[in-house]
């Protein structure tokens, strides 16, 4: 039989080959103490290796600018910034005259501790960060040490492989040779790593946190890579393969089929009309989601901006919400205030930690605690809202003192703007994220204060179910088909059409296929998804009448037990779409 290993899709598609274990050498580090007259000489060396690694990093750029897209190459500029950031640049400096240890001895403690920092941060996409220092450090080690860096190894691949890696740096993926790189499996990372945004837009499969792929594969065996399902298969039977070889046949012919939904409308069979927006984590996802039909944004999360060891100014933050808004114009980009918290706000200060962060000071509370950020944050999009049309979101509201008080400080900022005689959008529509309980249950006030509603399932079913999402103890209680999760779902749709207020979805659930009808039929026409979903869940309301999606929740909401629910949903789906992946 052969061995199976499972890990997230990063990145869909199904491949068959080779695999290849790529290792890289342990980055050695000296340790040694060095004399006063020795400082200057150690300060050269680390400065050339500066230099060296900005060099490296644009050519990169440069190489995926040309081969892939100015966007992507985007990423890299987070690297040159971090290069840049006095808290490693002129500490590392400091600490070599100070402490009169070697360069080399004072980066590595200096790059342990931000990654201790970033890897005690609840959000993923913040935390996969760790990657990207990783990756900086490496270069600035080898070019300290005037050695070639490992990635070149990828650079040099003869023949179509699998890479299995224990995990892929940025840079790694950047310099692989696309030509002959089939498909890759890491032991470690997330979705939303940088690494698994780019091969997304590489149109790579990938698969990611599977923990041991690399100790179960050796260099040659034959391993199948479903990216679908998020499994590895190593050394599999002829009939799988000959399997596997089909249902990949199955899969190009309907990526083909859906292709060409992308240019076609939302509407349900009794023309019933449905919008389908895309989530992105970085700029760099634009150009992917609107091929795919979006019809704008509907979550573009800004916490990318806030990676370094400093602050972004207003007009760094300006210029990125301003090539979103241009690129997307005349359709909405709705950008979301700053999502982090008392775990987040330690990785750049080191002077507050809290014990329990979900809970704690987050979101729209930690901008309210830290007000000249919020309204340096607002400026930058009431500037980029000039520039086409702009949605202005705050993220976990959960008191209507929490809203009124955002407004004022927006009411404020505009007052600012208007006295400069800088130009914005004094229509700017104003929303919440329905993210707690307390939230939908307030609801009907809220609307009062807001513009929108845009519902985030994934904290609204943590809070709901009082669940941990991350924690594997109480994993399984983490179920968006509880009917608790149900029932609120089906107050805020009420709620937001007493109000005539417009109602999106932008949580996981949005872009699962299997809960489309069920999410129709409880009341929702706006879904924000990433785009590897958009086509499918397209052709699915394209092939539904809403009257019997309102009959399925009606059944659903009928019932009481979650492992029910999901049996008749399941069901359903499976007789009414026999294609789709379950």
């Amino acid at each position: 039989m052969p061995q199976r290993i499972k890990g997230t899709v990063a990145s869909p598609g199904i491949r068959i080959g080779k695999a290849y274990v790529y290792q890289t050498s342990k980055v050695y580090i000296p340790k040694y103490d060095i004399t006063v007259d020795q400082i200057d000489a150690e300060i050269i060396r680390f400065e050339d290796a500066i230099r060296k690694t900005k060099e490296e990093i644009k050519s990169i750029q440069g190489q995926i600018a040309t081969s892939l897209s100015k966007d992507m190459a985007d990423i890299f500029s987070s690297h040159i910034m971090m290069l840049e950031d006095p808290q490693i640049y002129e500490k590392t400096k400091e600490l070599v005259r100070s402490e009169l240890r070697n360069v080399e001895w004072v980066l590595n403690d200096t790059a342990l501790d931000l990654m201790k920092g970033f890897s005690a941060i609840e959000d993923e996409y913040l935390r996969e960060r760790i990657l990207d220092i990783s990756d900086i450090h490496k270069r600035l080690i080898s070019n300290l040490q005037k050695q070639k860096v490992d990635s070149v190894s990828l650079a040099n691949l003869k023949e179509e492989v699998i890479v299995f890696a224990s995990d892929l740096t940025p840079s790694d993926t950047a310099m692989m040779n696309k030509k002959y790189v089939l498909a890759f499996v890491t032991d470690k990372g997330g979705r939303t790593s940088h690494t698994a945004i780019m091969a997304r837009a590489l149109e790579l499969p990938a698969i990611v946190g599977t923990m041991n792929a690399t100790s179960m594969v050796r260099d040659g065996d034959t391993v199948i890579c479903d990216a679908t399902h998020g499994e590895v298969l190593i050394n599999p039977t002829p009939e799988l393969i000959e399997e596997y070889t089909r249902y990949q046949e199955e899969l190009r012919a309907m990526e083909i089929e859906l292709a060409k939904l992308t240019s076609l409308p939302s509407l349900t069979v009794d023309d019933e009309e449905v919008f389908l927006y895309g989530n992105i984590e970085l700029p760099d996802e634009m150009a992917v989601i609107k091929e795919h039909g979006a019809q704008g944004i509907g979550l573009f999360r800004s916490e990318f901006l806030f990676l370094g060891r400093s602050l972004p100014d207003e007009n760094t933050q300006f210029c990125e919400y301003r090539k979103v808004v241009e690129f997307f114009n005349p359709l909405p980009v709705t950008i979301r205030t700053l999502d982090v918290g008392g775990d987040k706000i330690f990785s750049y200060t080191n002077e507050y930690r809290e014990r329990n962060p979900f809970l704690g000071c987050r979101a729209i509370r930690f901008s309210l605690e830290n007000v000249d950020l919020l309204r340096t944050q607002i400026r930058a999009v009431l500037r980029a809202s000039h520039y086409g049309t702009v949605k202005l979101m705050f993220p976990m509201v959960s008191t209507v003192e929490e809203i009124v008080r955002a407004r004022e400080i927006l009411d404020e900022t505009r007052d600012e703007l208007d006295r400069a005689g800088i130009p914005f959008d004094h229509e700017i529509a104003v929303g919440v994220m329905i993210e707690v309980p307390s939230a939908v249950i307030a609801g009907d006030l809220l609307a009062k204060h807001s513009d929108f509603f845009s519902v985030g399932t994934n904290d609204l079913i943590q809070y709901t179910l009082a669940v941990d999402r991350i924690s594997e103890k109480v994993a399984y209680l983490y179920d968006p088909l509880n009917i608790s999760v149900l029932r609120f779902l089906k107050q805020i749709v009420v709620i937001a059409r007493d109000a005539d207020k417009p109602l999106s979805i932008c949580g996981e659930i949005a872009g699962e296929p299997i809960y489309t009808m069920l999410l129709l039929g409880l009341g929702f026409r706006h879904f924000s998804m990433s785009s590897a979903s958009m086509n499918q869940i397209k052709r699915i309301i394209r092939a539904v009448r809403i009257e019997d999606c309102n009959r399925l929740a009606d059944e659903l909401l009928s019932m009481e037990k979650a492992a029910d629910i999901e049996r008749r949903l399941m069901e359903v789906t499976a007789r009414e779409f026999p294609w789709l992946t379950l």
